[in-house]
């Protein structure tokens, strides 16, 4: 009889004790320098909105494209750091490659092909929040 009684408040003062325990851990020691959250500064993010999100945000009807660049993810914080460069880091080479948007895509809209200006503005943008997290 009495280990049905002890069982109980013993477990209950150990869960007890735990919440106790963790909520009085000192903020400072929390890591999150893994969460990252860039900044799209607005004409860049008018060009992403119109002429990349289709593909590349989580509505995207394609996996392969919303799985290889994911415009929600890159700035809400989804992505570790070395992601964020990753990803950034890519922008910049398939823009540099005039990869982006696809040819394939671009004969049934030829609305969404990127001027040279265009890519240029997302491609100086994503080069320089690379080199800024990196320590460049």
């Amino acid at each position: 009889m009495k280990i049905k009684f002890i069982l109980p408040l013993f477990v209950v003062s150990v869960l007890f004790a735990l919440v106790s325990f963790t909520s009085s851990l000192d903020p400072q020691y929390i890591d999150i320098s893994d969460v990252v959250i860039i900044d799209i500064p607005e004409n860049v993010k008018a060009i992403i909105d119109n002429k990349c999100m289709e593909c590349h945000s989580n509505e995207a009807k394609n996996g392969k494209s919303k799985m290889k660049m994911n415009f929600d993810k890159l700035s809400n914080g989804d992505y570790s750091t070395g992601k964020v460069i990753s990803k950034l880091d890519k922008i910049v080479k398939m823009l540099g490659k005039d990869k982006m948007p696809p040819e394939k895509f671009l004969a049934k809209n030829p609305d969404k092909k990127l001027s040279s200006e265009e890519s240029k503005l997302i491609s100086d943008w994503a080069s320089g929040q690379s080199s800024m997290m990196k320590g460049e």
